[in-house]
């Protein structure tokens, strides 16, 4: 086996990890932290989730070294979905660092800081952030669409529109989800 064969695995299981956690983890972890009725269970459940502080971003740099390398030996810069891929990388990069690590940050500053018992409004407040919902979906989206991407290979007009619809999907998911919720709305 080669060294580009070797990398493909590396990307593949890179990829598998960063979607694993974008789609699964990170949405659960926070339904968990939104489910949560007292401060402890709210610590509790960003205990769990704070190793994806490290894996998500870990993987998100292996998949671009390995991409990079892989779309070099191959010549594939000039392919559409190549170019949507790293374009997208790099927008997710973005949301994770300015949008969604920050509200994380801040509810777990909030969650260490606060009494034993029920959860507070100011807490309650922040686990609800539509910032982290809205990032965390935009996250999810654009991961879900790269897998799709990846694998299939259309050009540059049908990566965008993979990309562009999978986000409308999950964006008008989460609306048809608060407009027939009965408990705790944002």
């Amino acid at each position: 086996m080669g060294l580009y064969e070797q990398m493909v695995f590396v990307h593949a299981a890179s990829a598998v990890a960063l979607l694993s956690s974008s789609v699964v983890a990170s949405p659960g972890v926070r339904a968990a932290v939104r489910r949560a009725r007292t401060t402890q269970e709210v610590r509790a459940y960003l205990a769990i989730g704070r190793p994806l502080l490290m894996l998500e971003p870990a993987a998100a740099v292996v998949v671009l070294a390995s991409g990079v390398y892989l779309a070099s030996v191959a010549n594939f810069w000039a392919q559409g979905w190549v170019q949507v891929a790293v374009a997208f990388w790099l927008a997710n990069a973005v949301v994770a660092g300015a949008v969604v690590k920050p509200v994380i940050g801040c509810i777990a500053g909030q969650a260490a800081t606060a009494v034993d018992g029920p959860v507070e409004q100011h807490l309650d407040a922040l686990r609800w952030s539509p910032r982290w919902s809205f990032g965390g979906d935009l996250l999810m989206a654009s991961d879900a669409a790269m897998l799709y991407v990846m694998t299939m290979k259309p050009g540059l007009a049908g990566s965008l529109w993979i990309v562009a619809g999978t986000i409308l999907v999950v964006a008008a998911a989460r609306v048809i989800r608060q407009q027939g919720h009965t408990g705790r709305m944002p």
